[in-house]
């Protein structure tokens, strides 16, 4: 098996179009803090507190007290879009510092490193994206360029071959899921400011008021959420590779799912509560923790629990037809 995951990693990432892929999120980066300071307002987004900070926050809370009056005493509809900007991120700043005074810790900066890497979360479906491009590919283009009979004459059983490609498409999800991260790490320790403290105030998601929260344990549950997203995905892009035998329909089902799911999901959640037992409302963890579920009764363990059967039964399913079926034709 070690041999033919070897020769699947040569065959992909060896590719120029593979690593065009990974430039892209490095630039889809790059590109989004060029596009800040077009969209800022006057707030000072970079400002930390040192020693005294309960005494700099209290003067900061004063001040944008005395900004957010000013600005709410104009005419709305006269507002600059500059201004506009700066209401809003005085507001934000204003209950954030009070919060984070409440419960007595260090505030960072409003632009620190832990948001930013928490507002990585969005960017998973360019990495779903570009790893359903992969995974649709690996097993139908065997087919569609005649090498799938190469393979079979190997000493390795078919459902080697079939477990050794799978596995490729479980360590390229982890690989682009870890580059994502990894590249934000990268670009908030050079343009963010550093968190004084494991600790940070999130938005809870129900209520829409602040809640304390350590971060390192939420980032990995984000990041471990974000993976099984794009598992479920490339999954489905790799099992309708294996069934249809065809590159163009297993990428484009599973892109259809990756961005009309959402959608659908909305659509059946407004009609009955049933929309808990298909699989799109389930693959996106994070929205217990970023957002609402479809149904408020539905849980992160019964999600969880829906992905791990469904990915068992789907791989089931096509293994059984690829280690059945005839490839004479």
């Amino acid at each position: 098996m070690f041999n033919l995951l070897k020769n699947e990693w040569i065959k992909y990432f060896m590719r120029p179009a593979t690593w065009v892929m990974l430039t892209l999120i490095v630039l889809v980066f790059a590109l989004g803090i060029m596009l800040e300071r077009f969209t800022t307002g006057e707030t000072d987004r970079n400002k930390t507190y040192g020693e005294n900070w309960r005494t700099e926050v209290q003067a900061d809370i004063k001040d944008l007290n005395a900004q957010v009056d000013k600005l709410s005493k104009k005419d709305m509809n006269n507002l600059s879009f500059k201004e506009s900007i700066t209401l809003a991120e005085s507001q934000q700043e204003l209950s954030r510092l009070s919060f984070y005074l409440k419960k007595d810790v260090q505030p960072p900066a409003m632009q620190n490193l832990y948001a930013y890497l928490l507002d990585t979360s969005p960017l998973i479906n360019l990495v779903a994206l570009m790893v359903i491009v992969i995974a649709g590919s690996v097993m139908s283009r065997e087919h569609q360029q005649g090498t799938i009979k190469l393979l079979m004459i190997r000493p390795a059983s078919r459902l080697t071959i079939f477990f050794a490609k799978y596995l490729f498409v479980l360590l390229t999800s982890l690989i682009f899921v870890v580059f994502t991260y990894g590249i934000s790490m990268l670009f908030g320790l050079v343009t963010r400011a550093h968190n004084p403290t494991s600790k940070l105030a999130v938005t809870d998601a129900e209520t829409g008021d602040f809640k304390m929260v350590e971060f390192w344990p939420l980032l990995a549950k984000v990041m471990a959420n974000d993976l099984v997203m794009v598992i479920v995905l490339a999954t489905i892009a790799y099992v309708l590779s294996v069934v249809l035998r065809n590159t163009a329909a297993a990428q484009g089902i599973s892109l259809g799912l990756l961005f009309l799911g959402s959608l659908i999901v909305s659509f059946i959640a407004s009609k009955t509560e049933l929309v808990k037992y298909i699989w799109p409302a389930n693959w996106s963890l994070n929205r217990y923790i970023t957002g609402l579920p479809p149904v408020k009764e539905m849980t992160y363990g019964f999600s969880l629990s829906y992905n791990i059967i469904a990915l068992i039964i789907v791989v089931a399913i096509a293994a059984y037809v690829f280690n059945r079926r005839d490839i004479a034709n």
